[in-house]
């Protein structure tokens, strides 16, 4: 067993799931948060605040991570 394959599995055995990018990671993250907040960005209890960022540097990142609100139909 390689290293990467314990330190990209929970309790050090190995994984048959996918390891997921930097940029992937990232870009989950910032969705699992903008719906936490229902896709809020700004403010006391906006997304940016969660993550640590300006909103304009969310705004920036969700833009070339393709990061867009799908709405759903009723």
């Amino acid at each position: 067993m390689e290293p990467i394959d314990w330190l990209s599995s929970p309790n050090g055995k190995a994984s048959t799931s996918k390891t997921l990018t930097l940029e992937e990671m990232e870009w989950q993250h910032i969705v699992d948060i903008l719906e936490q907040t229902n896709w809020r960005v700004s403010g006391e209890k906006g997304a940016a605040k969660i993550l640590g960022l300006n909103p304009t540097t969310l705004e920036a990142r969700m833009k070339k991570l393709d990061i867009t609100r799908v709405k759903r139909e009723r």
